[in-house]
Formats: structure tokens, sequence, C-alpha cells
């Protein structure tokens, strides 16, 4: 039987250069690619019987992939809330308020999956040299019973998919 994600499934991310150990987060909301096709807007030729030839081919990618990460907030400096937080605040400029360093903020990591069980990772994303995009937060309310999300969408140089156990 193969092993499958569910909403019980535990998922972490883990950085090179910022935190040795995994951190849990709430989701994964999106990873995405988008390529650029060239070609085929018209045709190339028309053969005797009235079709016409088209070419389509790839031209690589029209933007650096990117991921969506949410976490629920927290102020714990071991929390991944406080660890994302720091290394968005690193990369922004010193005009709004950050250290002003995105070329040193740039950091390599992976998003784990693991069974329900918390013990089986069964699927990673390796992402490359990756920064902080963008940094949102759900609207906050005291009457609601929520808990605050930040999101964090990284722009990577890659994203490697990588099932580690499909089942035994």
């Amino acid at each position: 039987m193969a092993t499958r994600t569910t909403n019980a499934s535990k998922f972490y991310i883990q950085f090179t250069g910022l935190d040795a150990k995994p951190l849990p987060i709430k989701s994964v909301t999106e990873v995405s690619y988008e390529a650029k096709v060239t070609g085929g807007e018209k045709p190339l030729e028309s053969t005797k019987q009235g079709r016409s030839n088209r070419q389509t081919s790839s031209g690589g990618f029209d933007s650096s992939p990117t991921m969506t990460v949410e976490a629920y907030l927290c102020a714990a400096e071991d929390s991944s809330s406080k660890v994302m937080y720091n290394w968005f605040n690193q990369a922004m400029p010193t005009s709004d308020g950050g250290n002003g360093d995105w070329a040193g903020s740039r950091r390599s990591g992976s998003v784990i999956v693991y069974d329900p069980d918390g013990k089986t990772e069964i699927l990673r994303w390796n992402f490359f040299n990756a920064w902080v995009k963008t940094y949102s937060i759900t609207d906050a309310d005291c009457t609601g019973g929520e808990l605050a999300v930040e999101s964090y969408e990284f722009v990577c140089e890659k994203i490697v998919k990588q099932f580690s156990k499909l089942g035994s």
C-alpha cells in the first residue's frame, strides 16, 4: 500500500545556515514553475491539403520557481514564524527597517512532509538559493477563534521534488 499525504500529515521547513533542525509549518500552498513557450503563434507553412503546420517548443522558464509556505504566528525564538521573519528582515532594504543584505540572505533548504505519525518522511521539496519575495499575514480578529497565519512566498533558483517513501 502506498503512503500518502493527508490532512493529518506533518509539514516542516529546514534552512541551510539559519537553523539545523526542521521547523513545523502549517502548509505549503503553492509550488510553481511557469514555462515559456516559443512558436505556435502563426503557421510555418500550409500543405496542399490546406492544413497548417506549426512548431512549438520550450523557451525555458518565464520566471524563477516559487513556493509559498504558511506558518502560525509565534514569537518564540525557535519558531518557524520567528526564524522566517528574521530571514525576511535580513534581506529587507535598510530604508524599510531591514538589514539590507539581500545577496547574503539567499538560503537553500527543504520543505519536508511526514506521515501523520511524524516519523516517516514521505516527500520533500529541496529549494536552492531562495529569498522571500512576499510576506503577508491573515486578518487579525480578537473575537474569532482562528490562529493568525503568516505566508512567505520564496523565489528560488531551483526546486526539486523528492519522494522519500512510496510505501512497502
